[in-house]
């Protein structure tokens, strides 16, 4: 895999594609695309060949080829794409594709084959790191999930192969495909397992799952059977006495809703088995996690998968997982490793994230100590310079709420100064030794001279400016009075930060030089390729709270500019 292709883009535009449940049965499909933010394009018929689909079954460059033709005809959605990924792509940015399908029966469709064109090929779209690619799914949450940055991250694996299993026309599970997942888990850096398995101590049972779901885990692994039955899906864990527990899909959905906080992924591994084609019984089980679970994406299989492309998918899923916590590229990424077997676009993401951060770094301390805290004064302060020029109250206490609003983005602002210069070095291996250099001496600069602990006046700055508003606005205040309450709160403990906040950039500057004095002395060595994936390395655990910091800017920016409501 070449330099370039490594690592996440600097960015990703987001590409709802919709499918509508026909008009009438057997019918032509409708089907949307809209990228947020930028276009909703009209909507088109989709028309499947079912027929043409099952002929090319057994070979799945054919079934992504067909299916591509199907849905990126120009009628459907090729030309609203061709024009959506040129515009990105020239950018140097990439497309997160989500897609949302409504009729039950094209959940079966092997949508992760599908290949898509592009500069006049057709290349597979759930295995490039330029398209990270899930099944979306409207969950009945209405949270918004933060991404975890906690270390180690608690991993619960639930490896269930009971007596007797025969008895359901099904295999034990073979030593070896136990013995591999052990292998993949034990393995990973920063994460801590621990397992339900047939045949030890902790058996797979539900009492233990949900004894262990209580405890609080961040990722679960399952690798057993499912099956579809007549009475709906199953699961088979197993029972006190070591027997079969066909355990029903509400009963284990339930068992993840009850807990105070559900996992934040799930992985449903399909076992080896001579007697099963394809895993149904995690179609309809995935998404049902995610919709009414609790738990914020779900990697299943939905066909048979051999031992080896399991052990390596997953090594190769967690371990890009873990170094940028995006799961739809993690999932590429690892598809794009076994892209050489017949199963590779087996793995299946259902998730309900609009980023797909699921896992954040320790940089995150950033944002939870103090950002966090600003970001809430924000989100009050702007509903009260609503308020406040909604009722034409008088141009000072306008001026002082903005004024407020841009010294609570001052540190969001000098986060992305000192970020932003180091993204764009790129990961060009020609053009990235003069650019990296130029940006190495003005860091050091930065660094050595600690212009950025002029920050502090920000704290100062909030101080004053909440004596000023705070006595004003609430006689005026006509929401919420928590929201009030909380404004007050959020700048009283803001006006003192001073040394906390200090602190705070101190250690990501300490981190930061860290990283950019490793990646200069790789360079220094002439290691351009080298020094390029420990930059992408460094990259993708700033990315995350870089966004956000670029998102709420943008909002700030907009409170502050934004017309008075006549």
């Amino acid at each position: 895999m070449m330099i370039a292709n490594l690592g996440p883009r600097e960015s990703y535009q987001i590409v709802q594609i919709r499918i509508f449940t026909a008009d009438v049965a057997g019918g032509d499909y409708p089907v949307e695309m809209s990228v947020l933010r930028w276009r909703d394009f009209p909507r088109a018929m989709l028309h499947l060949d079912q027929a043409g689909l099952d002929a090319s079954l057994l070979d799945p460059p054919a079934y992504g080829m067909a299916l591509g033709n199907m849905l990126f005809a120009d009628p459907v959605i090729g030309k609203p794409y061709a024009e959506t990924i040129a515009a990105v792509q020239a950018q140097g940015h990439g497309l997160r594709i989500r897609l949302l399908i409504d009729p039950p029966e094209l959940q079966g469709l092997h949508w992760e084959r599908i290949y898509y064109p592009l500069a006049g090929e057709w290349h597979p779209l759930g295995s490039m790191a330029l398209t990270p690619f899930s099944r979306y799914v409207r969950a009945q949450q209405w949270d918004t999930p933060a991404p975890i940055p906690q270390r180690p991250l608690k991993l619960l694996a639930v490896i269930a192969s009971p007596a007797a299993l025969d008895q359901y026309g099904l295999d034990t599970i073979a030593p070896a495909e136990r013995g591999a997942l052990h292998i993949t888990l034990d393995a990973l850096p920063d994460v801590q397992v621990t397992y339900l398995e047939s045949g030890s101590t902790a058996p797979p049972t539900m009492e233990g799952l949900r004894k262990a779901l209580a405890d609080g885990y961040h990722l679960v692994h399952f690798l057993c059977h499912g099956a579809r039955t007549p009475g709906g899906t199953v699961l088979y864990l197993e029972k006190a006495d070591g027997a079969v527990d066909p355990v029903e899909a509400g009963r284990l959905v339930t068992a993840f809703k009850a807990v105070a906080k559900a996992p934040a992924l799930c992985f449903l591994a399909a076992c080896e088995s001579a007697g099963r084609q394809r895993n149904d019984a995690f179609v309809p089980l995935a998404p049902a996690l995610v919709e009414d679970g609790g738990v914020q994406a779900v990697v299943a299989m939905i066909e048979k998968v051999g031992i080896r492309t399991a052990q390596d998918f997953a090594g190769q899923f967690y371990e890009r997982l873990l170094y940028h916590g995006m799961v739809d590229l993690a999932a590429n990424e690892a598809r794009a490793l076994v892209q050489d077997t017949w199963d590779w676009g087996a793995p299946v993401l259902f998730s309900r994230l609009q980023d797909n951060q699921v896992i954040d770094f320790p940089i995150r301390t950033v944002y939870n100590n103090y950002f966090s805290h600003s970001d809430t004064a924000f989100s009050a302060a702007g509903e009260a310079l609503q308020t406040v020029r909604r009722l034409d109250h008088g141009q000072q206490l306008v001026s002082d709420l903005e004024k407020l609003i841009k010294e609570l983005g001052k540190g969001h602002q000098l986060l992305a100064d000192l970020t932003d210069p180091f993204r764009r070095t790129g990961r060009d291996a020609a053009t990235f030794p003069k650019l990296y250099e130029d940006f190495y001496y003005h860091f050091k600069q930065q660094y050595d001279q600690q212009t950025w602990m002029d920050q502090d006046m920000s704290c100062r700055e909030i101080r004053l400016l909440r004596a000023r508003i705070m006595p004003q606005l609430a006689p005026l205040w006509q929401g919420d009075p928590a929201t009030l309450q909380q404004l007050d709160q959020e700048l009283d403990g803001l006006s003192d930060a001073d040394g906390r906040l200090l602190h705070i950039f101190q250690e990501y500057l300490e981190t930061m030089n860290d990283a950019v004095e490793q990646i200069w002395s790789t360079l220094s060595s002439r290691n351009v390729d080298e020094a390029i994936k420990l930059k992408l390395a460094f990259e993708a655990q700033i990315s995350p709270s870089l966004r956000r910091s670029k998102d709420t800017l943008r909002q700030m920016s907009n409170s502050v500019t934004a017309v008075a409501a006549a």
